[in-house]
């Protein structure tokens, strides 16, 4: 085997090796956007309505942060971000629609 044909098979390899890891990204970065969306609805559907009082999201960034040590990104400030992040998007969606994760799940596929 040449060397130029040793380069273009290492080419090759390197070239699938990055095209894989950028679409296994795209796949976890898409699931986590809809976990973000899927939090945000559950938060907006129970502080807006009146379910919890004001301190219900501190509360629930603490314990969840308890019981999953190490975990990062489910602070109380970043939750209500979710809760923005929803309710911003949900606008452009059918509002007699609730939507639910597996919605999401489908939707998405769908849309690629």
């Amino acid at each position: 085997m040449s060397e130029l044909m040793k380069y273009q098979e290492a080419v090759r390899v390197i070239k699938n090796a990055i095209l894989q890891s950028r679409y296994q990204a795209r796949l976890a970065n898409r699931e986590q956007l809809l976990l973000y969306y899927g939090i945000g609805h559950y938060i907006s559907s129970n502080t807006r309505t009146g379910k919890w009082g004001t301190g219900a999201i501190a509360e629930i960034s603490r314990q969840l942060q308890f019981e999953l040590p190490g975990l990062w990104g489910y602070s109380a400030t970043n939750m209500r971000l979710m809760r923005i992040f929803y309710e911003e998007w949900s606008s452009f969606l059918d509002p007699n629609h609730q939507l639910m994760t597996d919605d999401l799940r489908a939707t998405s596929i769908s849309a690629n």
